[in-house]
């Protein structure tokens, strides 16, 4: 099991990001979350209005801009980008959908000092810019865009990814994180109403599995039909904590985010996403804070 020490190593933040810093609307499945889970695409259902990414073939562009800001006792680490990528989605089949990812364009990607694992003895080391220009990956994930992870596992992009070493893992593993599928709620939401849901789920941080609660918050805050097309915009809030002991120390990890997706009903399609995050891990006298933005437009390709 990975040390308290290695969580707070700079080569380890950057990864922590990929973690923490994924989709905006995690709709987490716990008790509170009964609703339509129908296989079908957004609908008007008795009990509110359904999100559901449709099912044939299409392709969107995303445009992403991030920040990243990591503290811990090894000084501060930032990082930025702003990119362009083709999501070249089809039907898998079983109320699934496989999601092809390419980055199409870098506009920036700065990388703070040492926050990418450095090459090892003869090596030639690898630009993370030219690497991410570079990046084309895929997953499989059910109508909300949440991952299926037996799907993605058996894709042969996928045991193509586990040939990556160094930073053109880590940067395979931040693209994929920054240009998926925003999730959306397992529930119906009803216009003006707020939508509250629990899960305990055990995550893993660089090997260190944490079992942790999450409390979620959903919001339909309007249906917006000025473009003439239905546009949902949805706010998401959530609450996470989780420790664990490790030898003699409590290893402790909180994560305050909050986030709004607009959704096109009538295309079942993205519009819009916004989210942001601050991470806390400490382990005894030893600490780290991750804050991270992402901002990523959608549109027809």
């Amino acid at each position: 099991m990975s040390t308290p020490r290695h969580l707070l190593r700079r080569s380890a933040v950057f990864a922590l990001f990929v973690a923490l810093a994924s989709s905006p609307l995690a709709c987490k499945k716990g008790a509170d979350t009964a609703g339509p889970d129908a296989a079908g695409g957004s609908a008007e259902q008795a009990g509110g209005t359904e999100l559901r990414y449709k099912a044939g073939a299409y392709k969107l562009r995303a445009d992403v801009k991030f920040s990243f800001k990591a503290t811990s006792p090894q000084g501060v680490n930032e990082a930025a980008g702003d990119l362009s990528g083709l999501l070249d989605v089809t039907d898998a089949g079983g109320g699934k959908i496989k999601v092809g990812l390419a980055v199409a364009e870098v506009r920036e990607f700065v990388l703070g000092k040492d926050m990418l694992p450095p090459p090892k003895e003869g090596e030639t080391p690898v630009d993370p810019k030219a690497a991410v220009q570079g990046f084309t990956g895929a997953f499989v994930a059910d109508l909300r865009g949440e991952l299926d992870e037996a799907g993605t596992k058996a894709l042969p992009e996928t045991a193509a990814a586990k040939e990556k070493k160094g930073v053109e893992a880590a940067v395979a593993g931040f693209a994929t994180g920054v240009l998926g599928l925003p999730e959306l709620p397992k529930a119906a939401l009803v216009e003006g109403k707020t939508v509250e849901t629990t899960e305990r789920k055990d995550e893993n941080l660089q090997g260190l599995v944490i079992p942790v609660d999450t409390t979620s918050k959903f919001t339909l805050v309007k249906i917006d039909n000025a473009s003439g097309k239905r546009v949902a915009e949805v706010k998401y809030e959530s609450e996470s904590s989780g420790a664990v002991e490790q030898g003699k120390q409590m290893i402790t990890l909180d994560v305050a985010a909050e986030g709004t997706v607009l959704f096109n009903l009538d295309d079942q399609l993205p519009v819009r996403r916004t989210s942001s995050s601050t991470t806390n891990i400490s382990a005894g006298q030893m600490a780290i804070e991750i804050v991270n933005t992402i901002d990523s437009t959608f549109a027809p390709a």
